[in-house]
């Protein structure tokens, strides 16, 4: 067990499961104090119930696309961590259509919860981080943000809007604040599960097929775990990754390169 982040206070958004699971353990695995916090108050309760005890973990429902859930939700992440440390932006949504069949309503929910909720997360956490004379934002975009995919245009522009946005507020909180992009590929977690169900209910191609499919474009042969996200967002958190800011970084297998 490692102590990069002994004495720090982290919080996760999207932490009830997959990436956002593995990130808050990750974290706790080398010191640090988290809290968790995810729409599903339930689950995200039991989450930290089996993360672990003795107060180096608890847990918040949050909506992260209402301004006033996210500003309580830092302040009682302040409250509980003496100080909020780290940030990991790591809620997201995602749909998939063809973008004439794309609804407004789900160009706005995706677009809320993706890039909307990463904005106010970041407004509201500044202004605490800027006080106490540091702090560091990881926040979890994907390689569709960095190239087009069918399908999931609305998604892409979601994730794209994460990277830009992250570029400019590096610029205006530095060198105070760190701010930073993971871009996952083909993670396994459930939503990528719901993925293959979607694209067989569409295409008519099976599932198997479609891994397949989707396999042969990475060079490194195979999907990525949500423990190879938490690596890396702990990374660029950690003293380790001090001369970066406003980066974009492809946890991938090599699927983008750019």
């Amino acid at each position: 067990m490692g102590s990069r982040f002994e004495g720090s206070g982290v919080l996760v958004t999207g932490g009830a499961a997959g990436m956002g699971r593995a990130i808050a353990a990750a974290f706790l695995g080398e010191g640090a104090k988290v809290v968790i916090a995810d729409i599903d108050e339930e689950r995200v309760g039991k989450t930290a119930e089996e993360l672990g005890s003795g107060g180096e973990v608890s847990s918040l429902g949050v909506d992260v696309t209402s301004e006033e859930q996210v500003g309580e939700m830092i302040r009682r992440g302040d409250e509980a961590l003496g100080g909020i440390d780290v940030l990991v932006n790591n809620a997201g949504v995602i749909t998939m259509d063809k973008v004439t069949d794309v609804s407004e309503k789900d160009w706005d929910f995706v677009m809320d919860v993706n890039a909307k909720g990463v904005f106010l997360c970041v407004k509201a956490v500044i202004p605490g981080m800027l006080e106490r004379g540091g702090g560091r934002i990881v926040n979890i975009a994907s390689q569709a943000g960095k190239r087009g995919y069918k399908l999931f245009a609305h998604y892409c522009a979601s994730k794209a809007a994460v990277i830009v946005f992250s570029k400019g507020v590096a610029l205006e909180v530095a060198p105070t604040i760190r701010i930073n992009c993971v871009c996952p590929g083909i993670v396994n977690t459930e939503m990528m599960d719901r993925e293959y169900v979607w694209e067989e209910e569409m295409t008519g191609e099976t599932q198997a097929a479609i891994k397949e499919r989707w396999m042969a474009g990475i060079p490194m042969g195979r999907f990525q775990e949500p423990e190879h996200i938490a690596r890396v967002a702990m990374f660029l958190a950690s003293e380790d990754s001090s001369e970066m800011t406003g980066q974009a970084i492809n946890v991938t297998g090599g699927m983008v390169m750019e």
